[in-house]
């Protein structure tokens, strides 16, 4: 029998990411399209299987509610084994849903390791920038007590440590690496998303991912990227140039952003995304509003720096880049999270020497740029 392909997407993300919220907005989504959704999530998987094996060791305790079960040290072991209990649970639903076609069903799945027991499924991983995930998470009021933070600054630390402890734990348990980009169909940064935006990337991408077509694979707002040509260059029309910022811009606004002519090019550095090509797309997707882009990387050698990030001058340029940011994402393209930006809070400013030789001359010298 031919393999089935139904409309099966699993999502995987590190800590406030915003998975909830993102299934939430492709629930609404599909609907809209006339699907009907189906929403499994290893929690409510958890929760169905613990309690059918506490039911089988204490049929006389049909009463017993989540947390009775989860402190009772006579049931530890089997807790312990509900893990891979749960794996093959997973796995025998996604070949229950694959049994027949269903062209008018949609089902997302929020676990870890779906993607891995639903070899089938479109496969989605979301990242977040560390120092927005703390922040997010000392924000968020509806989070339970243990997400509650005396400083933002602990938020961050231990948001890092929590997602850490994850890739370490799954390791160590299962012999996977979920920060593996390999294991993925569809990698988004949802630091500086727009949710609705970010849906439909995901819907579009699973879309082409059943025709068996090509697809960007990652995907991030453009403050992800450094600049290597100067900045305040972009809107001079160079010999062999095609189109400026903002004929680019209409074209977007007119036609879409085509996420295949629009992938940029960077070259990855110390852990940095630098433009090798596709500054102009860049700059013109954030002036039509866009958050996210989708880009692909080369990677460099070790030993071989981007060109010009050494320059002394660099500094500058990359604080013309952040200006260009803010003029194009927050002024022209109206995008909220993008109209007040301090290159020293960005994630990637501890990876440029050049920032941490000059940040603390910079705070102490009042020059308020």
């Amino acid at each position: 029998m031919s393999e089935i392909k139904n409309k099966i997407i699993t999502i995987s993300g590190e800590p406030a990411s915003g998975k909830s919220t993102v299934v939430k907005a492709l629930k609404e989504k599909y609907e809209n399209m006339g699907y009907t959704v189906h929403i499994i999530s290893t929690g409510q998987v958890f929760r169905e299987i613990i309690k059918k094996e506490y039911l089988k060791m204490y049929p006389d305790r049909t009463d017993a509610n989540l947390a009775d079960i989860q402190t009772d040290e006579e049931f530890a072991k089997k807790r312990n084994e509900i893990d891979s209990l749960i794996d093959g649970e997973m796995a025998k639903r996604g070949e229950e849903i694959n049994s027949k076609e269903r062209p008018d069903d949609v089902y997302i799945i929020d676990s870890r390791l779906a993607w891995k027991n639903i070899p089938t499924s479109y496969a989605i991983r979301l990242t977040i920038d560390e120092k927005i995930a703390g922040k997010r998470v000392f924000n968020d009021s509806t989070r339970g007590s243990e997400d509650e933070y005396q400083t933002v600054e602990e938020a961050i630390e231990k948001t890092r440590q929590r997602k850490l402890g994850e890739i370490s734990r799954y390791k160590e348990r299962y012999r996977v690496d979920l920060a593996n980009p390999e294991n993925y169909n569809l990698i988004i940064d949802t630091s500086y998303s727009n949710i609705d935006e970010l849906a439909q990337i995901i819907i579009n991408g699973e879309k082409t991912y059943r025709s068996g077509r090509y697809y960007p694979k990652t995907w991030a707002s453009p403050l992800h990227f450094l600049p290597v040509q100067n900045p305040r260059n972009l809107e001079c029309r160079t010999p062999g140039q095609r189109d400026t910022v903002a004929e680019i811009c209409d074209s977007i606004k007119q036609n879409g952003y085509d996420p295949i002519l629009g992938e940029i090019d960077v070259d990855e550095y110390d852990g940095a995304l630098y433009i090798r090509d596709g500054n102009h797309r860049t700059f013109a997707a954030l002036s039509a509003g866009l958050t996210l882009v989708p880009y692909y990387v080369y990677k460099t050698q070790d030993n071989v720096i981007p060109i010009g990030i050494s320059d002394p001058d660099y500094l500058g340029r990359l604080y013309d880049w952040i200006e260009g940011v803010e003029y194009y994402g927050g002024k022209l393209g109206n995008i909220e999270q993008l109209k007040r930006l301090d290159v020293v809070n960005l994630s990637f400013a501890e990876k440029i020497p050049v920032i941490s030789k000059k940040t603390s001359l910079d705070t102490n010298s009042g020059d308020g740029r």
